[in-house]
């Protein structure tokens, strides 16, 4: 597995998610392995926690989601939006990661990958998250 940064490996998971949303039926591990070889992406350990945990809790992470966006069914969300959405969710639910930490992380891919409206409403959405959840955030 390559060195790479934590930014990195998120965006790495990020992108395997995004994928996954076309491959549901794919075995994860196996669909992580492929998308990063085919898409000559570097990834570490980290990366594959990342993505593995996200698909292993999905329908949980959904559920919390769904709750936290107000007026917004999942099908209405963009793809990528979701996979973000997803993708700090289990970060915020299920990792030691400082909450404000996955939350920047969280903008900063919206910002790189999605649209202009996108890092606010994500935003909007993870800090709700995030205060369920028991902890403040900022």
């Amino acid at each position: 597995m390559a060195s790479i940064t934590r930014r990195a490996a998120r965006e790495c998971a990020l992108k395997a998610l995004y994928s996954f949303g076309f491959h549901t039926e794919a075995d994860p591990t196996m669909h992580f392995a492929l998308v990063c070889a085919e898409g000559e992406i570097p990834t570490n350990d980290f990366a594959a926690t990342l993505f593995c945990g996200t698909v292993e809790h999905l329908s949980e992470i959904d559920e919390k989601i769904k709750e936290h966006a107000k007026g917004w069914a999942l099908e209405r969300i963009s793809r990528m939006s979701l996979s973000i959405l997803r993708l700090c969710a289990y970060e915020l639910m299920y990792t030691n990661v400082p909450k404000p930490v996955a939350l920047n992380e969280a903008v900063e891919l919206a910002k790189a990958y999605d649209t202009d409206e996108a890092p606010g409403f994500i935003n909007g959405i993870l800090n709700s998250v995030s205060k369920s959840l028991g902890e403040t955030s900022k």
